[in-house]
């Protein structure tokens, strides 16, 4: 028999290695190869690749709020056809919610989140929103009447004022000290990983080695790990080990040859169905181990065929510290995510496209490395939360304050202080930041509880509570007010001498997938730096069909300088175009002064019909589409048709005003303009929809970009399957 014994073990290995991989990583494609660098990037790329596909991807993205009324209706939830993990790491998405229609019971309503397939919520029964406002020391009531803009106060410079570095004393952290992790130095048989931050400038540069005696595949150490063995000045060593050779081991029987190929057929096919093995993408330790096994497998068969056998290894001659490359590498994966408690999707400086890339956490229960960066379940009572609304306060900083008074505000939606949407539930809250160095995340300080500071991270409720913002104020509720766009207008004579504006929407039913019905919507407004809101009832445009309000239910504001501030709004849901409305910015409560674009149009015959191009006042009903609207055959199937949430700027890098939303796809597009009306440029795609369903670009107004200072911009962006905000950055130049 001799080397004949064998011919089944190798095909054993063939069928094991094809059907095994295919299962593990969801593709069919075998790889051994002692020299390839892919066993480890091929798992990581099959992680960040995965995609919605079929009936549970929905073109369609979560808008995330609770729901009520029709516990049967399922919106729309994103689905996830695989979430990246490392092996054996549990991983911080376990508790969020799932694709499942649940719901949740406050106070006679039923709560659920909008989603792209589905409703998700949880058993547990949340708390009411919470109505009680924040003491102050020096408390200052809202005005009874809306503070009107000085229509002499106009900006010529531009759209906003650049905000000035910060003064060390005022930095909310410093952001510019933090180095990231440098790049991994590979070879066949030393990899060395040095990771430096400047923010410990006492401690000496640490150094991670991991060595060993054979030349392994090589393998790319992923950043986040790079720095965990640079924090924890690991050194890994694998000893070279000197085998015995044992006597020629005798070839097995054919029965049991057979036997075994079965069952390695068997147990590969079945395991995961059986609830034993991982249907996630494939990670570098079970690339590592298929590896293994194949040279062993191959190792012996060449031992057959010289007459020689195989060294066995001898009794374990290791050092204490050392371990498998394997281990070694998955222990210090689990000392990664364990020391930065993040989701493993995705992980800081993921690059999500070409152009893409995702920076940090903004909201979250995640502990980053930076007490200032997310970490807002303890400092805010905020597990969940999403939209996040940004803008420029319009301020300039007192330098003889302790604080910086040039900040931007962040109006997030339904917010939940447990995990899957339980807990303390309020409607919108708002969180502050100075942070002009966005290149590692956003820092937010934290509350300032009655002391009449009112430049802290959040207003409060409680010492480490945000409490809801805005109210109906007399209006009707619904079963949620989730803020869409957000400005400052400058208002002289008012408690620092500008007014903060937001529209929202009162959402009264979440319908079929991606849509959901209205009440309204309306503007609140603050003139102590977002601390306290009323809601003007001249703002408020009642949802009907037959008036042209319905059009302008979601929203986003810009302010060019040129008097006018400029009002985006689309439709209830995600299946609508885009219009554009204006109004002087003393008037902006006022909906009877704002006039509405129109393209204009040809009319029927002899030009019977015509509509000439213009803007018209108050008239809702005269604007037209100036977005989102592809018509024909082949207009339908292409990117940015239709509009969901939306952000819009004045961008002075590319001297045109930008706008940012998601699709008919889900894709996340830019189109850009000369002019806020258009005409408005095809859509570019920044990135198509992930793994766990993204949504509401809301673009920062202090991105280089924006300010005319670099070529990046810097956005929010929410994921439903963690129900939080992230901040993600765009280089132009590859777009």
């Amino acid at each position: 028999m001799g080397a004949g014994a064998y011919i089944g073990r190798v095909g054993s290995l063939a069928v094991a290695l094809g059907v095994g991989t295919a299962i593990a990583t969801g593709h069919g494609i075998a790889v051994a190869d002692d020299t390839s660098a892919g066993s480890s990037s091929s798992g990581s790329s099959a992680s960040s690749s995965s995609t919605s596909s079929g009936s549970t991807s929905s073109a369609d993205t979560a808008k995330t709020a609770p729901s009520a009324s029709d516990p049967t209706s399922k919106p729309e939830t994103p689905s996830a056809t695989s979430e990246p993990t490392a092996a054996g790491t549990p991983t911080a998405t376990s508790d969020k919610p799932p694709s499942s229609t649940t719901t949740d019971t406050v106070g006679g309503v039923v709560v659920s989140a909008q989603t792209n397939i589905g409703s998700s919520g949880s058993t547990p029964e949340p708390a009411k929103p919470e109505t009680t406002p924040e003491p102050t020391a020096s408390a200052t009531a809202a005005p009874t009447t809306p503070p009107a803009a000085d229509p002499t106060t106009e900006s010529t410079t531009g759209p906003t004022a650049e905000p000035a570095a910060s003064p060390a004393t005022k930095k909310s952290t410093p952001n510019d000290t933090v180095d990231t992790a440098s790049t991994p130095t590979q070879s066949s048989s030393l990899i060395t990983t040095t990771s430096a931050s400047t923010a410990e400038t006492q401690a000496p540069k640490a150094e991670s080695t991991v060595e060993v005696a054979a030349a392994p595949p090589t393998v790319t150490v992923a950043q986040p790990v790079a720095m965990a063995m640079a924090k924890t000045a690991a050194v890994v060593q694998v000893s070279a080990v000197t085998p015995t050779t044992p006597a020629p081991a005798a070839p097995q029987s054919p029965l049991e040859i057979v036997g075994n190929m079965i069952s390695s057929v068997v147990n590969w096919v079945l395991s995961p169905l059986m609830g034993s093995g991982s249907t996630a993408p494939a990670e570098p330790p079970l690339a590592w181990s298929l590896l293994a096994f194949a040279r062993r497998e191959f190792d012996d068969f060449v031992a057959a065929v010289t007459g020689g056998a195989t060294a066995a290894p001898a009794a374990a001659v290791v050092e204490p510290t050392s371990l498998t490359l394997a281990a070694a590498t998955t222990a210090l994966a689990q000392a990664a995510v364990s020391a930065v408690n993040v989701p493993a999707f995705p992980l800081p400086g993921a690059q999500l496209s070409p152009s893409t890339q995702f920076v940090q956490w903004v909201t979250g229960n995640y502990q980053t490395g930076n007490p200032l960066i997310a970490d807002t379940l303890n400092r805010f009572s905020i597990d969940g939360t999403d939209v996040g609304v940004i803008w420029d306060n319009g301020m300039v900083d007192d330098p003889s304050t302790p604080y910086n008074e040039h900040q931007v505000l962040m109006a997030f939606g339904d917010t939940f202080s447990g995990a899957n949407m339980t807990g303390n539930w309020r409607f919108n809250v708002l969180l502050r930041s100075a942070d002009t160095v966005l290149s590692d995340g956003v820092t937010i300080p934290n509350g300032e509880w009655f002391n009449g500071n009112m430049f802290g991270g959040t207003p409060l409720s409680s010492p480490t509570t945000a409490r809801q913002i805005i109210h109906p104020d007399g209006l009707p509720a619904g079963i949620t007010l989730i803020p869409t766009a957000g400005v400052s207008i400058p208002t002289p004579g008012t408690q620092f001498g500008v007014t903060q504006y937001v529209n929202f929407m009162s959402v009264t039913n979440w319908g079929a997938p991606g849509t959901w019905t209205t009440n309204y919507s309306a503007i609140a407004y603050s003139t102590d730096n977002g601390e306290n809101w009323s809601v003007a009832p001249t703002s408020v445009r009642y949802n009907d069909p037959f008036s042209g309000n319905g059009n302008f239910q979601q929203g986003a504001f810009v302010r060019p300088g040129d008097g006018y501030v400029y009002s985006y709004g689309t439709p209830n849901g995600r299946q609508g175009y885009a219009y554009v409305s204006r109004v002087a910015e003393k008037d902006i409560l006022d909906t009877s002064k704002y006039e509405y674009y129109n393209a204009g149009s040809a009319g029927g015959w002899f030009g019977w019909g015509a509509t000439p191009s213009g803007w018209y006042k108050n008239q809702p009903a005269k604007a037209s589409a100036v977005f989102g609207q592809d018509t024909g055959a082949c207009g339908v199937a292409n990117p940015g048709n239709q509009v969901s949430e939306m952000s819009v700027q004045y961008n002075k890098q590319l001297k045109k005003y930008v706008v940012l939303y998601g699709d008919q796809f889900n894709n996340i597009v830019m189109r850009t303009s000369d002019t806020p009306q258009g005409g408005w440029s095809a859509a570019k795609v920044l990135m198509g929809q992930q793994s766990g369903g993204i949504y509401a670009p809301m673009m920062h107004p202090w991105s280089p970009s924006t300010m005319g200072t670099g070529t990046d911009l810097y956005w929010n962006l929410s994921l439903y399957s963690e129900y939080n905000v992230m901040l993600m950055k765009t280089d132009l130049t590859k777009l």
